[in-house]
């Protein structure tokens, strides 16, 4: 069964060739009323102004073959309204769909259509109950730990995990399941947000967003709700909502940033009567065009009243304005500093009264301290109390470095971002730690009363643009669990080498436990067309009763006691089809990344299929529901 779908402003084609302003208006155009053109066109059209970052792929854009797994769609979204936006300058609509039939192989659909997702409504009688065990947000508490609160499943009875039930979904991307009550709350980036009923996977309700979503959903009280609950999420255009968490009614909306390159990607975190939400931006892709007057974005925290979405306050990563400091050679005005985006979910620290979060690199060659660090955040004002900067002079733009690129750093950076979330741990001596992890492949352990002083500091692996640690770890009193990928330009080291691997590190003094290694080898990697092994564990671990589980880019989800590393479960979800509860035949699951496994109660869920920069396994995904023997 083939579907249309909507998809992010963002989402899909993450970069292409750079032009100069007089290259983009010499681009020959068909004259009004015109037949539609050939394929030949879209191929002319993607070799001119696409290729050279496609061909071989480049910094963070898809290869070739990950560009043939989307559906048109994605490429005319991104093309018109996202961040290709400014490379498609000057291109008719039929163009931009030639050159989305010529890089997918069918034709772009006319309508998105998403009524068949929702096939399984649930009966009038299946009524929201928030009572019981959660994973609520991106972890079940606050300090970022992902470690499950209160789960049935063990180390014994782990081995024995089968899926229960599965939906098909659409979008390519996707937020982590969040369990609350009996619920499962499930957004994508096609748009559409969802409640599902736990035990069967019938759908409670619907939303559709404004734009794609691809954060994870939070749920709390909420006296104004008319369920007394309430479901927090944003999408990639800025917006965060508030929806009644029993029937789907929105109660709020409110656009956190009017940037218009600005998109939630980490998750929201709740606290109390307040959503903190981080913002990133996808100016990093656009700034290196001769026309675009790079750069004024800069990640943020708001603050927002649960009742009302009111902005209680909004702190910028980098607290000096961009500001006029030159001309590019095509008289655009340039701007600086900028960057820091943030793209992790914010950690609470109740007893200092601050959120922690880490930043991504500069734009622009103007000096500043707060990219690629780490920033402490009062809860009550959003004053920066301290703030650690780990890597200097990182300034990245996408392209940069080839020939036609503008506007590029003098310098350019290596992209070692912080993409994810601080670990607050106390240790089993009774000091608190944060551990943050980097792209550079380098985990810190800090302290929070002495401003973020380096306690110990770890390297695992090289490091890369889409290397190192990007989507998250895992940690107990006694260690943290590091996920690390590798970037497809590191293809050369040592298949399954450390770049591939899940580590546990002492939590005290950052020294290797034991270390994981991803297996290689013909049949590890099942889906396709873009299966890729040894894949990378990019996406983030999660824990359970003393089980470590990775999610990794090769499809499978593995299971490790934390005290030995020692591999007592694995499942591919690309090696089987799935007949959905939604009504969809021979569902295929593919690659994780991004977000990992939640646990709550004797239930586990996972998103399987994720179209990511580096191992694309298709432009659909399928939620899995698994029990112990799937009972």
């Amino acid at each position: 069964m083939k579907w249309s779908w909507t998809v992010t402003a963002a989402a899909g084609f993450a970069a292409a060739a750079v032009l100069s302003t007089s290259a983009l208006s010499q681009q020959p155009q068909p004259k009004a009323g015109a037949a539609p053109v050939g394929p030949s066109r879209g191929e002319t059209l993607f070799s001119e102004r696409c290729k050279s970052c496609h061909e071989p792929a480049i910094d963070r854009a898809p290869s070739r073959s990950a560009l043939s797994a989307m559906w048109g769609a994605d490429v005319v979204k991104a093309l018109k309204t996202g961040a290709m936006q400014p490379m498609a300058a000057g291109l008719s609509d039929t163009d931009i769909n030639q050159i989305a039939t010529f890089v997918t192989g069918r034709a772009p659909d006319a309508t998105f259509d998403l009524s068949k997702e929702a096939a399984n409504p649930c009966p009038a009688s299946n009524r929201f109950n928030p009572a019981g065990p959660a994973w609520n947000g991106w972890s079940p508490d606050k300090a970022n730990t992902r470690t499950a609160a209160a789960t049935s499943i063990t180390a014994a009875n782990a081995p024995r995990l089968k899926v229960k039930w599965s939906f098909a979904y659409q979008g390519g991307r996707y937020g982590q399941p969040t369990q609350f009550g009996n619920r499962v709350f499930v957004t994508s980036s096609s748009g559409r947000a969802y409640a599902l009923d736990r035990a069967t996977g019938c759908v409670a309700w619907s939303f559709d967003a404004k734009a794609g979503m691809r954060v994870t959903v939070s749920v709390g009280p909420l006296a104004s709700a008319p369920s007394k609950y309430a479901a927090y999420f944003g999408d990639q255009g800025g917006n965060v909502y508030a929806v009644d968490a029993g029937s789907g009614r929105k109660l709020w909306d409110v656009r956190v940033e009017a940037h218009p390159r600005a998109i939630l990607t980490g998750a929201p975190t709740l606290y109390q009567d307040t959503l903190y939400v981080p913002t990133s931006s996808l100016e990093e892709f656009t700034g290196s065009t001769l026309a675009y007057e790079c750069c004024t974005f800069r990640g943020s925290v708001s603050a927002l009243d649960t009742r009302t979405g009111r902005v209680k306050w909004k702190t910028y990563a980098i607290p000096a304005a961009p500001a006029a400091f030159k001309k590019n050679s095509a008289g655009t005005q340039m701007y600086g500093p900028a960057g820091a985006a943030i793209w992790n979910a914010p950690t609470i620290d109740p007893k200092r009264g601050v959120l922690y979060v880490s930043t991504g690199d500069s734009y622009t060659d103007i000096d500043e301290d707060y990219s690629d660090g780490l920033i402490a955040m009062d809860l009550t004002t959003g004053t920066i109390r301290w703030h650690r900067q780990m890597t200097k002079d990182d300034a990245f733009l996408v392209g940069c470095g080839r020939a036609g690129t503008a506007n590029c750093p003098n310098a350019v950076g290596p992209d070692h971002d912080f993409g994810a979330s601080i670990i607050l741990m106390k240790m089993a001596n009774g000091k608190d730690i944060l551990v943050a992890g980097q792209k550079s492949g380098q985990v810190y352990g800090v302290d929070p009363d002495k401003d973020g002083a380096i306690i110990w500091q770890t390297r695992i692996g090289m490091g890369s643009a889409l290397g190192g640690v990007e989507w998250g770890m895992a940690a107990d009193r006694t260690n943290v669990y590091v996920a690390v990928n590798q970037g497809a330009e590191q293809a050369g080291q040592t298949p399954g080498g450390a770049g591939r691997s899940l580590t546990a590190l002492r939590l005290a003094d950052g020294i290797k436990v034991w270390q994981h290694l991803a297996p290689g080898g013909p049949g590890v990697c099942n889906y396709a067309p873009n299966c890729r092994a040894p894949g990378g564990y990019s996406g983030p671990p999660s824990l359970a009763n003393n089980v470590l589980y990775g999610v990794n880019q090769d499809g499978h989800v593995r299971a490790f006691t934390v005290s030995d590393g020692k591999l007592i479960w694995d499942f591919d979800t690309g090696a089987q089809k799935y007949d959905t509860v939604n009504g969809v035949k021979n569902q295929r699951g593919g690659n994780l990344d991004a977000t990992g496994i939640t646990f709550a109660g004797d239930m586990a869920f996972l998103m399987a299929g994720f179209n990511s920069f580096s191992g694309s396994s298709g432009p659909d995904n399928v939620l899995l529901a698994f029990t112990v023997d799937g009972k």
